[in-house]
């Protein structure tokens, strides 16, 4: 089945590509549902034509989606491209040289091999939205209400799961940590939009859903982040134009989290107390094996090969991770331990620089914006941060989930701010071209007066 699923890919990402070019009008629609269908994924919406099912890392395999098919057709129909900052593609190239240095002097090639496939598939995601986004100016609005979908099902399941008696529900993606890391994509670019009074309907139920979420979820980082999340977008928000719209809505922010405060402090104490000191000293066992780990590996050993290094080379057992299935096929619940251990020290400084190039241009851009593509960039910017802090307490960074949704969002953080201040970036399509499909001008439009998805 997976061949024909292949075949099948290989025929419709042309046939998208020819489209597009000659139909840009669907650009955002492409790029909603390429973001509409990142929480169904599994089980049919993509393959490994080399499969481990078996593997303990987090890739197992060499994996394709049809995300993928629908980033490279995009790439493929649209003209010039964003330019991606000096320090951000500096950072991959940091990244990229710790993935090969670890894996030259790890353990096993082929499943880093598969952790490098996975990178390079995030890439293409980020090039298709940078370049969609400067494109049209109607792309953030259809990504952000294509993630709204998975936000709202994800929302209704989960609720559907904790009223049936499950203390932290996960929704369809299993896990409370990873449905409330995914949630940040959508949540702080819809509060975003909301600050600035714009799509205020979409992104109130947005911004409503990823609380419930959070609830119901229980997870301690995914809560306090949520609304650690709404101050700083507030706070960039205002950074960027100060209005009285943007005073009143702090305030009743503040108001709103300080009356929701003993609710999520419920969801916080759900579980018992021995069941979180439990936790913390798991967390603790882990990175100290990972500290051993990379002490006598700070080159790296090598790519999605954590789980297996630490129960063969005994790191586990020495740092005192209990002996279960859960403990001992996970990762160290910190992206930066875990990055450290397998990629070395270039694999992290790679990691932090990308982080910080992104974080440091969406700040720097914000006084360059205006209208929704401002809206965007504080919501961006207000994401990577939340996202970076969160994963000081996850690994699930690593999964393909997260790494798609890095993918878009600092491809719309570059693609609008790209369409504003480079003049190499194609101008956005005017309406009455949208309409007729046909070619863009020279002209740009002015994101406030385009009509959007």
């Amino acid at each position: 089945m997976k061949w024909i699923f292949l075949l099948f890919l290989l025929v419709f990402t042309p046939a998208l590509a020819a489209f597009l070019r000659s139909q840009p009008r669907y650009l955002p629609h492409a790029c909603f549902a390429m973001a509409g269908m990142l929480f169904f994924l599994d089980p049919y919406l993509y393959v490994a034509p080399i499969s481990w099912p078996t593997w303990p890392g987090p890739v197992k395999g060499i994996e394709v989606s049809l995300i993928d098919s629908i980033a490279v057709a995009i790439i493929a129909a649209t003209q010039g491209r964003a330019k991606a900052p000096l320090l951000l593609r500096v950072g991959l190239g940091i990244f990229a040289a710790g993935i090969l240095f670890s894996t030259a002097t790890g353990h096993q090639v082929r499943p880093a091999s598969f952790y490098a496939w996975q990178i390079f598939r995030a890439v293409l995601v980020y090039l298709a939205v940078s370049r969609a986004t400067a494109q049209d100016d109607r792309v953030p609005v259809a990504i952000l209400a294509g993630l709204s979908i998975g936000v709202f099902v994800n929302c209704f399941v989960a609720v559907r799961q904790f009223l049936g008696g499950d203390i932290q529900a996960g929704g369809r993606m299993g896990h409370q940590n990873l449905l409330g890391m995914m949630t940040h994509f959508a949540v702080m670019p819809a509060f975003a939009l909301l600050l600035g009074g714009h799509r205020t309907k979409l992104a109130a139920l947005i911004v409503a859903a990823g609380a419930v979420i959070a609830i119901v979820g229980g997870s301690r980082a995914t809560i306090g982040l949520y609304g650690i999340g709404l101050v700083l977008t507030t706070a960039l928000s205002m950074r960027n134009r100060m209005t009285g719209r943007k005073s009143a809505f702090a305030a009743l922010a503040v108001v709103a989290l300080v009356l929701a405060a003993p609710l999520m402090l419920w969801a916080v104490d759900r579980r018992s107390e021995g069941a979180r000191v439990s936790s913390n000293q798991e967390r603790v066992a882990f990175i100290n094996a990972a500290t051993m780990m990379i002490k006598d590996n700070p080159l790296g050993i090598g790519g999605n090969q954590y789980v297996l290094v630490a129960n063969i080379g005994g790191y586990s057992a020495r740092a005192g991770v209990a002996w279960n299935a859960a403990n001992r096929a996970a990762p160290v619940h910190n992206l930066y331990y875990l990055t450290t251990a397998e990629l070395g020290f270039i694999g992290l400084a790679g990691l932090l620089t990308m982080f910080g190039a992104a974080v440091a241009f969406g700040w720097s851009s914000l006084k360059r914006v205006s209208g929704e593509r401002a809206d965007f960039a504080v919501g961006a910017t207000a994401t990577l941060i939340v996202v970076a802090a969160h994963s000081y307490y996850e690994y699930i960074t690593v999964t393909f989930y997260v790494q798609y949704l890095l993918g878009m969002i600092v491809g719309i953080l570059v693609g609008v701010t790209s369409a504003v201040t480079s003049r190499k970036a194609v101008p956005a399509i005017a309406p009455e071209q949208q309409r007729r499909g046909g070619e863009v001008t020279p002209t740009p439009v002015a994101a406030s007066n385009s009509p959007l998805y």
